[in-house]
């Protein structure tokens, strides 16, 4: 069994330590007993049972945007909204249905927008509304009830549960409930980011790749303007997928080499420099995630540098398994600002 590397992410404030972020990390070599929750790093894969189905019936294909719509953790902008008001419409789809709730964007101006003109925030602005409004898509496709879509014993979560038994290659999964109301999935990270292996050769090969490339084309219906997987896709060196996670998740993979990143106090801030700045390192992305971040998490309100970021290798990772050899150079480095 590999021991996760840890990447240990310092805030000094006037030169004195404020905060420190111990970032878990694994790459698709590991063998770790680590459990944990995926979130949102999941939905690339949650997506698939409901392509594989439309390829049974032949009856509808969702286009790149629609995939990418579905496996999004939008940031409630007008391109989100709008699609999914054009996609519901597309299916017959009533987005009453959706239980996700109300959600204020991410996206600062546009929620500014919507408070100025005296309106509510909707479920369309929720993050998770795309992966909602598939599923109402999956009920409709199965035939089965709407109402109940989000209870682990719907038709659409049991076939959902069962491509997971298959695709990470195990049983040892539990549920609990995700922000937006759906089951949320526990497992082991060695069988979450071993899967891509599997996934790869396996029946459902064409599905995930339509997955890949959606995430490729459009990252902004990912995530959003500035959001830190839909940067990381962009500014990639080569094809690169890049799901967040709620509670300092991130998933990344090139469909070679894969990298799960977990920071341990369950901080966005944390999992977004140590991702960014890791990958930035082995040349899997170029400098301008990275750099966001840091502008993000340094700067005041009046654009004043107030805070210097330190970012170091904690401890040891069986990195050797990797083909390549700046890998195993950067293994030994020390990571900092």
């Amino acid at each position: 069994m590999s021991i996760p590397s840890q990447l240990n992410v310092e805030l000094f404030r006037d030169g004195n330590l404020e905060s420190n972020h111990i970032v878990n990390f694994y790459n698709s070599k590991s063998n770790s007993n680590d459990y944990f929750f995926p979130r949102s790093s999941v939905k690339p894969f949650q997506i698939i049972p409901l392509l594989y189905t439309l390829s049974i019936q032949n009856e509808i294909n969702l286009t790149d945007e629609e995939i990418a719509l579905f496996a999004s953790s939008h940031s409630g902008e007008k391109l989100h909204t709008d699609l999914l008001l054009i996609t519901s419409e597309k299916y017959n789809l009533n987005l009453e249905y959706l239980i996700c709730g109300a959600q204020r964007p991410f996206h600062d101006k546009t929620a500014d927008s919507i408070l100025n003109d005296n309106n509510d925030f909707l479920n369309i602005h929720n993050n998770c509304s795309g992966k909602h409004l598939s599923m109402l898509l999956f009920s409709k496709v199965l035939n089965v009830d709407f109402q109940n879509y989000y209870n682990l014993n719907h038709k659409s979560q049991a076939s959902i549960n069962e491509f997971f038994y298959e695709v990470f290659q195990t049983k040892d999964i539990s549920y609990g409930i995700d922000g937006c109301g759906l089951p949320a999935i526990r497992l082991k990270t060695s069988d979450f980011i071993g899967s891509i292996n599997f996934i790869k050769n396996s029946k459902y090969s064409e599905f995930w790749n339509r997955v890949f490339n959606a995430y490729v084309r459009f990252p902004e219906i990912i995530g959003g303007t500035n959001r830190p997987d839909s940067n990381l896709i962009k500014n990639s060196n080569s094809p690169l997928l890049a799901k967040s996670g709620a509670e300092g998740v991130m998933f990344v993979t090139n469909n070679n080499d894969s990298f799960l990143f977990k920071c341990l106090d369950g901080s966005k801030r944390g999992v977004d420099l140590a991702s960014s700045h890791y990958l930035k390192s082995i040349g899997l992305v170029n400098n301008s995630p990275f750099e966001s971040q840091v502008e993000l998490y340094s700067r005041n309100r009046q654009n004043n540098k107030a805070v210097e970021i330190k970012i170091t290798k904690k401890n040891s990772l069986e990195i050797r398994d990797f083909n390549s050899s700046l890998l195993n150079g950067i293994a030994r480095d020390m990571y900092s600002l």
